[in-house]
């Protein structure tokens, strides 16, 4: 006589469970993976983004791969408690990353609206907090221009689960800025938590007003003359490289990995903190301090500012740290001290440079390597596709080009490297009547904002602007504004315009597959040029024709 199925299998030795359980969990199991895998390896974000947000995607089509394996075993008499086990553990591991995808919804549902300065009920702003929709905008650069078409100049979105307000204007961030201020906090990066004290941008006000008055001091002191003759061999040295090469081999070209970064890092190297690379013996030698420094920090430099430093990592930024240290010793014993940030603080306070002041400083020239280079890329993309602007430029006077070359990056700026700036909600407040609840992120739509036809007149045209205030910080601001702004701004101009200048003077430059804009897996990272982008830089034939003569 048939036994009844009391969900017991006496030849598994455990409990097992029916195939529609089964299936339910199987279902379960994939419901997030699967939400997962369809938003990240769309065409547009994953030619976009690729990397690690790809794999990700990947990883999540195993998962559910996985899951209808689990379910199809039981069916087969080879059947074990253990399958059903694992597929209930994935579905629950499924069920708590739902819920993280979907904090955003959550969050706006649990809300309680409060009132506005007249009584009346706020509203929040309208948008999508789909995880998905999230998602996509980091494969559409004008995805936050079709947003503000379509929801208004402040709308809700989901970036990565974590509930965001974007908003468009530079006037309307100023007046929420100077309105509500005070709860309105840094978004801090998780590298910060490593940082002794914090990193500059996201140190607490009482922290922040101390360190921040003395780097920002330190860094907007004049370039000496001959560093800047300094800057000018480097930028060249590296640049007559890239003729070389392009000679060797006319049809390849060079990659912005090879050809930009080594040359920012390089200059950055010199202008932050003094480190001369020397004659070719000295750039060839591992125990050369500038070497040394730069072989280290391009190790470091790997490393993600989007999680907290392990113990190995910690220990690379004690030694960069020492090695800046050592740096700033030798500035002094030089008497050079005032040429360079780094060599300016102890003469702002006896007390510096401290562990705080130079962990900063790593990160600093770490995160300006990257974003550099970035505008770097730009600035040859923009060079090589606007031939009459570069014509307009060599042909000016001596005292009119400087001007021409400022405005030639205000303009790529303008047009394709600023693109945001973001702040925490610390306190809920209301502002034109819509929410900003605590908890919240807020991002200010710089790129979108400089696009505004209101500020500029046909805004989305690469063209040199010479009115005197077109580029007022009403309307145009690329490095931020306020106690947290970028405190690299002069030296970043320093070395881009002098790059641009050494460009007028002896290069001309083609670029070649820059489409399609690729970007970091991050909605705070920059687009750039595809990364497969080719530059050639020749030696100006008018030039060499004039040296001959």
């Amino acid at each position: 006589m048939a036994r009844p199925n009391d969900g017991t299998d006496a030849d598994s030795g455990g409990l097992t469970m029916s195939n529609g359980w089964r299936f339910a969990l199987a279902l379960l199991a994939c419901a997030a993976p699967a939400r997962l895998a369809m938003a990240t390896l769309g065409g547009a974000v994953r030619r976009a983004v690729g990397g690690r947000l790809t794999q990700l995607g990947v990883a999540a089509v195993v998962w559910c791969g996985g899951a209808v394996v689990l379910a199809a075993i039981q069916r087969g008499p080879l059947s074990t408690s253990l399958p059903d086990a694992l597929l209930l553990i994935m579905a629950i591991l499924s069920s708590l990353l739902l819920l993280h995808l979907a904090r955003a919804p959550l969050a706006a549902w649990r809300l309680d609206l409060p009132r506005d300065m007249q009584g009346a009920i706020a509203r929040l702003a309208p948008g999508s907090l789909s995880f998905a929709d999230g998602i996509a905008a980091l494969g559409d650069r004008a995805f936050y221009l079709k947003a503000f078409a379509r929801w208004g100049p402040v709308f809700s979105m989901s970036q990565f689960g974590s509930p965001t307000m974007c908003v468009l204007g530079l006037d309307r961030r100023q007046a929420i800025m100077r309105a509500h201020g005070p709860s309105l906090g840094p978004a801090p990066l998780p590298f910060s938590r490593s940082v002794l004290r914090g990193f500059l941008r996201y140190m607490d006000d009482a922290t922040h007003n101390h360190y921040g008055p003395l780097v920002r001091r330190a860094m907007i002191a004049e370039t000496p003359v001959h560093v800047q003759r300094q800057l000018q061999d480097v930028l060249q040295r590296h640049l007559h490289a890239a003729v070389h090469a392009a000679a060797q081999q006319p049809r390849q070209g060079a990659a912005a990995a090879t050809l930009i970064e080594p040359m920012v890092r390089e200059a950055l190297d010199l202008l932050l903190f003094g480190f001369e690379a020397g004659t070719v013996a000295d750039r060839e030698s591992d125990e050369h301090p500038a070497e040394r420094f730069r072989r280290d920090a391009h190790a470091f430099y790997h490393i993600r500012t989007s999680k907290r430093l392990g113990v190995v990592e910690e220990q690379m930024l004690a030694q960069l740290v020492s090695q800046l240290d050592a740096q700033e010793q030798r500035l002094s014993a030089a008497g050079r001290e005032q040429d360079f940030p780094l060599g300016r603080l102890r003469g702002l306070d006896d007390a510096q440079p401290d562990d705080t002041s130079l962990q900063n400083f790593v990160f600093m020239h770490r995160i300006a390597t990257n974003n550099v280079s970035g505008l770097v890329s730009w600035l040859l993309v923009h060079w090589a596709q606007h031939p009459d602007i570069v014509a307009r430029i060599r042909s000016a006077s001596t005292g009119e080009q400087h001007l021409l070359l400022q405005r030639f990056l205000s303009e790529t700026l303008r047009v394709s490297q600023s693109e945001y700036t973001y702040r925490a909600v610390a306190h809920t407040f209301v502002h034109d009547g819509i929410v900003y609840p605590k908890g919240w992120l807020v991002r200010f739509c710089v790129w979108e904002s400089h696009r505004d036809p209101a500020a500029f007149d046909d805004p989305t045209s690469f063209r040199l602007r010479l009115d005197t205030d077109v580029y007022a910080k009403s309307r145009f601001a690329p490095f931020g504004t306020g106690r947290h702004a970028c405190n690299g701004a002069d030296l970043n101009e320093l070395l881009c315009v002098t790059l641009l200048f050494a460009l007028s003077q002896h290069f001309d430059v083609s670029a070649e597959q820059v489409e399609p804009l690729q970007r970091a897996g991050r909605h705070w990272g920059h687009w750039q040029p595809n990364t497969r982008a080719r530059f050639r830089l020749q030696a100006r034939l008018d030039v060499n024709a004039r040296a001959a003569s």
